[in-house]
């Protein structure tokens, strides 16, 4: 069987394990799992070598929090991201069924992927703040049986990960988790009382926020912020202000008492406050700037948001508060990991970019004072753990499916060489990891961002031929400059105004008779995603 062998040799391992690293590294990889670890010997005859001298070898990293999309695939490659946990809220796991398949046929190029589908919850403010991409819909139940009814459903679906929202109450929470974990099904919570969810037996708390909030001992003061924060009343970066760094410790203990992972998720709010925020600004243009990767543009936009937000639009009262909520995450962190927490991160797209904000998220931990090799796990073995995959992912081990990746650097000491990939191996198989404009073969049905569906116009009625003529386009829900006007499926110019407004530009031969008009939004490089319609009347010339 030797001519069948995949030999990695001779760079350093660090196998996710938290055991010293290996100098000289020799992987041998049969049948596309690990078969031996060993350092500086021979590789077998007729074996595949591929020289990995010089670099890093590490785990195949595990996205422990995303939010896939369909221009998503290249991304995670490209990031050494070899699976991604899909922690998904916006629909029940069709879409996300098929790319699950097809990664796993090799007809679609991207990660292994586990996936929750929607958020089995209770009755709440009904979606998460009008920044979504789309109204964030959640399968509501309201009783004990309907709870195991929806569990059920979802594991002859397919769904490996149970998610649950906040809004669930504690003793639905505890059927909710009894009956996930006799499926074989763990279970990553939103929460805003981590103590109970905890003890309910989650087996993660998803977000700074869902411990922020829980650390506010008065439950009316603590819902009430995070009713207007999910209303938009408050931003997320100025609610962390309002935690309680005096309460953290009843938190903590719960959660590591019952062996509960903690996802931060910070880098796509806070990333602009870290010291490395210049880092990130260089290699996030260096992707959004490659034209093989051919992102949509609202990946920029969103992208760039999170840095003018912060830096540009808030006050300097308001960048302060927001500052002082990214100390109380950084707090947090370091207290739990030095507890003996379980760390466990994840990129949260949108509001950056998918895979990359994974990496942003372990250098801002390590900034936090989170050891590299913990940091390193939290994208790795931690997650496998969390999700009860470990037999098989997470770490560089014979038995285990030969998932690695090798990167440029030492991330022992500069913890943001995680991203700076070079090798990527997936069940054995050395993988391309480069931007080719790959698109899905199965494109998204919802926009990336968000898309008003509702629209209102003005003027409401022109006459056929007349022109050019400035249309208002209003809707709520959140404009943005990628959003583009169509006239009967077509596009005319538009330019943002505000996140309430476009405006469009008609000119005369776009109407040139009379008839009912179409007018719809359309997300610039999505095909499918459109508003609802609003109707422009044109009339007959005199």
């Amino acid at each position: 069987m030797a001519d069948n062998a995949l030999v990695i040799k001779g760079g350093r391992l660090i196998d996710g394990t938290g055991r010293a690293p290996v100098d000289d590294a020799v992987i041998v990889i049969r049948n596309g799992r690990f078969h031996s670890i060993g350092s500086g010997s021979a590789a077998p005859a007729g074996a595949e070598v591929i020289d990995a001298k010089g670099k890093t070898i590490l785990p195949g990293f595990i996205d422990g929090h995303g939010h896939l999309e369909d221009f998503h695939g290249e991304l995670y490659l490209h990031l050494g991201i070899t699976t991604c946990a899909s922690i998904e809220l916006y629909q029940d796991g069709p879409w996300t069924r098929a790319q699950k398949e097809g990664t796993a046929l090799g007809k679609i190029r991207g990660p292994r992927i586990w996936m929750t589908g929607r958020a089995i919850g209770g009755v709440g403010t009904g979606h998460d703040a009008f920044g979504s991409r789309t109204f964030r819909d959640n399968i509501i139940v309201t009783n004990a049986d309907e709870v195991r009814r929806a569990i059920q459903r979802k594991k002859e679906f397919g769904c490996e990960i149970l998610k649950v929202n906040e809004f669930l109450s504690m003793d639905l929470l505890k059927v909710a988790c009894d009956e996930a974990h006799r499926l074989g099904m763990p279970v990553a919570a939103h929460s805003w009382d981590a103590v109970g969810s905890s003890k309910a037996g989650v087996d993660a708390i998803e977000h700074i926020w869902s411990v922020g909030y829980s650390s506010i001992p008065y439950a009316p003061a603590r819902r009430k912020l995070a009713e207007d924060r999910l209303g938009g009343v408050i931003d997320q970066e100025l609610a962390g202000a309002y935690y309680q760094t005096e309460n953290y410790d009843e938190v903590i203990g719960a959660m590591v008492d019952n062996q509960v992972a903690f996802t931060p998720t910070i880098a796509k709010w806070l990333r602009p406050f870290s010291p490395s925020a210049e880092r990130f600004r260089a290699r996030e243009n260096e992707i959004l700037n490659n034209r093989d990767a051919d992102l949509p543009a609202a990946v920029r936009t969103v992208t760039d948001n999170a840095y003018e937000k912060l830096l540009k639009r808030y006050t300097p009262e308001q960048r302060d508060q927001a500052k002082r909520g990214y100390d109380k995450a950084n707090e947090y962190i370091l207290r739990f990991v030095a507890a003996g927490g379980i760390l466990k991160e994840g990129s949260d797209p949108p509001r950056g970019m998918a895979a990359l904000l994974m990496h942003q998220a372990l250098a801002m931990d390590v900034e936090a004072g989170v050891p590299p090799i913990t940091a390193i796990q939290a994208a790795t073995l931690n997650v496998a753990k969390t999700f009860k995959r470990d037999k098989d992912y997470g770490s560089v081990e014979a038995g285990k499916v030969a998932d690695l990746i090798a990167v440029e650097g030492d991330p022992l000491k500069d913890i943001w060489a995680t991203q700076n990939v070079k090798l990527v191996v997936i069940d054995g198989k050395v993988v391309d990891h480069a931007f080719h404009k790959y698109k899905n073969p199965i494109p998204s049905f919802y926009s990336y961002q968000s898309l008003p569906l509702d629209l209102e116009i003005s003027p409401l009625f022109l006459i056929e031929g007349s022109g050019p003529t400035t249309l208002r386009v209003c809707g709520e829900g959140g404009m943005w400059p990628f959003h583009r006007v169509m006239l009967n499926g077509t596009p005319v110019p538009t330019s943002f105004v505000s996140k309430n407004e476009l405006k469009a530009t008609i000119p005369p031969e776009a109407i040139p008779a009379a008839g009912t008009y179409i007018v719809t939004l359309q997300c610039e490089g999505e095909p499918f995603p459109t508003s609802h319609r609003a109707h422009l009347t044109v009339g007959f010339r005199g």
